[in-house]
């Protein structure tokens, strides 16, 4: 899964549907079950996003756990497009996924579920950031290290 392309379609579904909030809220779920269900290679049909959710958090692949969990922080941005039901499996998800991406941005996890919800609902403004490599810290000079 391409993650720009997902998340631009998830904005997308949300802009189009702007005058009807349920109507927006309806397709920004069917691209997240859409896009992670194709991560899964779950074939035909479309289950339910609390079903994807869980789906992705019991794959043996990295990737599409990664790639599922990555669009979910996207979609917990926008309230009410993961339903209450399907907000603790989608928290646990992203925890399982992204652990080094939650690691270096000091989340909360021994905290209560509002204050864990509260910080991945504002995740996705760092997340491309977070998920890349990190850097070396010192330079690499030549002829510094005589050994």
């Amino acid at each position: 899964m391409h993650l720009d392309d997902a998340v631009r379609e998830l904005a997308e579904a949300l802009a189009v549907n702007d005058g009807a909030r349920d109507a927006g809220l309806r397709a920004a779920r069917q691209v997240v079950v859409r896009r992670c269900w194709a991560a899964l290679d779950g074939g035909n049909g479309e289950p339910t996003l609390g079903a994807v959710i869980r789906l992705a958090a019991a794959s043996p692949s990295r990737e599409a756990r990664r790639a599922c969990a990555a669009l979910l922080v996207h979609a917990l941005a926008v309230r009410g497009v993961v339903p209450p039901a399907s907000v603790t499996d989608a928290c646990a998800l992203v925890e399982g996924a992204l652990r080094d991406v939650l690691l270096r941005c000091n989340y909360p996890f021994g905290e209560a579920p509002e204050a864990r919800l509260a910080v991945l609902e504002r995740l996705h403004r760092s997340l491309g950031e977070l998920m890349q490599p990190l850097e070396p810290t010192f330079p690499n000079w030549q002829g510094l290290y005589a050994g």
